[in-house]
């Protein structure tokens, strides 16, 4: 028995075990947006699952948290360089989505969508967020969208809003949403100060996209009445909310469903990381 291929082969049947599990949850929301009818607004008359195209209307939009631009939507992710042990990586400390009511017009008519606020800390989990190979941040290149509780939101201009130097002070709006948001840990220090030479320990990316008042929205979520409604349903007695899988996004619904193809990619690398893993077992133990 070898110790060495016994551990390969386990590290890879975690990999395959984790590509397989991403695979899967991106080929079922590929699955529901290419599956799924669009509906127009006049036509909801019932509770349940809906898709609906059209353009966001909204009187009193926010200032959104990083880049203060006016939004009915804000999808954020925060990342931190962490040089502690063996590693040197970009690692995700929270991600979310802020957002108010705002209606959703496709000519037919209007419905309101209440997507909520929701955050995801991931600081101290299981650091699937966190795959990097070499220089390579896997999880930024493979990841679709900004996902907390059941809620995806995947918006086309999602890039870094501000990148903070540790020992440095924060921009106010940044300082006042970390000092708002309680799944986000303060900013830590650098490790060796001055002589931290490259991307310093504890520095910042602050990520935002945002949805606005006049962008087309595509929305997957669930249709629900509100108290005294009728049925059939109106416009006016239905609120989209989400409920399993939620998704909402400013791209167009074909890019959408392109987006969540990467599964195809996961499956394959999950059914030879299986195979490869397979065989170090075999030979660790002595079977081969």
């Amino acid at each position: 028995m070898s110790a060495l291929p016994i551990a390969v082969g386990v590290a890879l049947l975690l990999v395959a075990a984790f590509a397989g599990v991403y695979g899967r949850r991106q080929h079922r929301r590929s699955a529901l947006v290419r599956n799924t009818e669009t509906t127009d607004v006049w036509d909801v008359r019932e509770e349940g699952r809906v898709e609906l195209k059209g353009t966001v209307r909204a009187d009193e939009p926010f200032d959104s948290p990083i880049r203060g631009d006016p939004a009915v939507l804000s999808a954020w992710e925060v990342e931190e360089w962490d040089e502690r042990g063996d590693s040197e990586m970009w690692e995700t400390r929270a991600e979310g989505v802020y957002a108010t009511p705002f209606a959703l017009d496709d000519g037919t008519g209007r419905v309101t969508v209440d997507v909520g606020d929701h955050v995801d800390d991931v600081s101290s989990g299981t650091g699937v967020h966190e795959i990097q190979v070499g220089p390579i941040d896997v999880d930024r290149l493979a990841g679709v969208g900004v996902s907390a509780d059941d809620v995806l939101a995947v918006l086309d201009d999602f890039a870094v809003g501000v990148s903070v130097p540790p020992d440095a002070d924060s921009p106010e709006r940044v300082a006042d949403f970390v000092r708002g948001e309680a799944g986000l840990a303060e900013q830590r220090d650098s490790i060796t100060n001055v002589l931290d030479f490259g991307t310093a320990h504890g520095e910042r990316r602050y990520y935002e996209g945002v949805l606005a008042p006049g962008d087309d929205v595509y929305v997957l979520g669930h249709a629900r009445a509100t108290e005294g409604a009728t049925h059939p349903l109106k416009p006016e007695d239905v609120v989209v909310t989400p409920r399993e899988s939620f998704i909402v996004s400013d791209m167009p619904e074909s890019e959408l469903a392109d987006a969540f193809g990467t599964y195809r990619y996961a499956y394959v690398g999950a059914a030879l990381a299986a195979v490869v893993g397979l065989g170090a077992l075999a030979v660790g133990l002595g079977v081969v």
